[in-house]
C-alpha cells in the first residue's frame, strides 16, 4: 500500500503555525494603539492648539497665548521678556461660568528662562558664564481664564499662581521665590490695575478682536495683561547648596523679598490670545 507523499516536515508545520500566530497577534496589537499612536495633528488656523486637551470630558474651547514681551518685577528684580512664554489648555463652559483644563501634553504654562540683564551681579556689559543668572515661572495651582474679563477689560481676565526658579551655576538648582504652599498670585487683567501705594494704577489692552473660520476661531492679537498688586510672599529658599545660610539672605536683601503687595512688582504680559472650538479643532486633524 502507497503511504501519502509528504512534502513538508512536520516541525516545518508547526514552526510555521507559530509564526502565523505571532504575527497575527504583533497585527493586532498595531490596529490597537493605530488610532491613538497615528492620530493627525490640528491643521491650519489651528495648528497652535497641538496640545489642546481634546479627549478631556466637557472641553469646548481651546486655549493658546503667546506672550512675547513685557516685563517680571519681583520687588527689585525687574527682567524683560524676551522668550516667548506659552500659555495651552482648555476650557470647560457651563451656566456657571468656564473652568481652565490644563494640557495633558507639554507644559501648560511653559517654563521659559528670561535672562536678568547683567547677570548675578547686576553689571551690564559684565556677564559671564558664571555670572548667567535667569528667571522662570512655574506654574504651582490652578489657571483661571475669563474671556468676558479679557475682552470687557474688566476684572481678572487670568489668574496664575506661580514660583519663580532662580538659575544660576552658584545657587544650584532648587532656587525658588514662591511655593505651592505660597505661591505669587498674578491677577492679571486687561482693563486698569488697583494696587496699594506705592505702585500707581497702570493699564492693559484686550488689542485687537477677530473672529476666523465662521466664528470658530477668535484672535486677540496685541493684548496686554497687567498685574502690579500681588505680593512676593516667601523669601527665596534652597538657594547655594551648603552655602544657602550665606548667599539666601544676600539674594533676599539685594531684591527686596519678600516684598508686600504693590512694592513695586509688576507683570506685563503682551502677546496675542486665541480660542477655538473644541470640535472645529478636531476636524481640522
Amino acid at each position: 500500500m502507497l503511504r501519502p507523499h509528504r512534502t513538508t516536515p512536520v516541525g516545518f508545520l508547526g514552526w510555521t503555525r507559530r509564526s502565523a500566530i505571532a504575527g497575527l497577534l504583533a497585527l493586532l496589537a498595531v490596529l490597537a494603539v493605530a488610532p491613538s499612536a497615528m492620530a493627525g495633528k490640528p491643521k491650519g488656523e489651528y495648528a497652535a492648539f497641538n496640545h489642546c486637551p481634546l479627549g478631556a470630558a466637557g472641553v469646548s474651547q481651546c486655549v493658546y497665548a503667546l506672550f512675547s514681551g513685557g516685563k517680571l518685577s519681583l520687588g527689585k528684580l525687574t527682567v524683560p521678556i524676551a522668550q516667548p512664554i506659552t500659555l495651552q489648555g482648555g476650557l470647560i463652559v457651563t451656566e456657571k461660568g468656564e473652568t481652565f483644563v490644563n494640557t495633558t501634553e507639554g507644559q501648560t504654562l511653559s517654563v521659559t528662562a528670561e535672562e536678568v540683564p547683567g547677570g548675578l551681579l547686576g553689571l551690564p556689559g559684565h556677564e559671564s558664564e558664571s555670572s548667567a543668572f535667569s528667571i522662570a515661572m512655574e506654574l504651582v495651582g490652578s489657571v483661571t481664564l475669563s474671556r468676558s474679563n479679557l475682552a470687557t477689560s474688566t476684572g481678572t481676565a487670568l489668574k496664575l499662581p506661580v514660583r519663580v526658579h532662580l538659575k544660576n551655576v552658584f545657587l544650584g538648582e532648587s532656587c525658588f521665590v514662591g511655593t505651592s504652599a505660597s505661591p505669587i498670585t498674578l491677577n492679571l487683567t486687561t482693563g486698569t490695575t488697583s494696587p496699594p501705594k506705592p505702585n500707581t494704577p497702570i493699564t492693559g489692552t484686550s488689542g485687537e478682536h477677530e473672529s476666523k473660520e465662521e466664528g470658530n476661531l477668535v484672535v486677540y492679537k496685541n493684548d496686554s495683561l497687567v498685574e502690579n498688586a500681588f505680593s512676593v510672599p516667601t523669601v527665596a529658599k534652597g538657594c547655594g547648596g551648603l552655602n544657602e545660610s550665606l548667599i539666601a539672605p544676600i539674594m533676599n536683601s539685594k531684591y527686596g523679598w519678600p516684598a508686600a503687595a504693590g512694592n513695586n512688582s509688576t507683570v506685563v504680559l503682551n502677546g496675542t490670545t486665541k480660542f477655538a472650538n473644541a470640535e472645529a479643532v478636531k476636524k481640522s486633524e
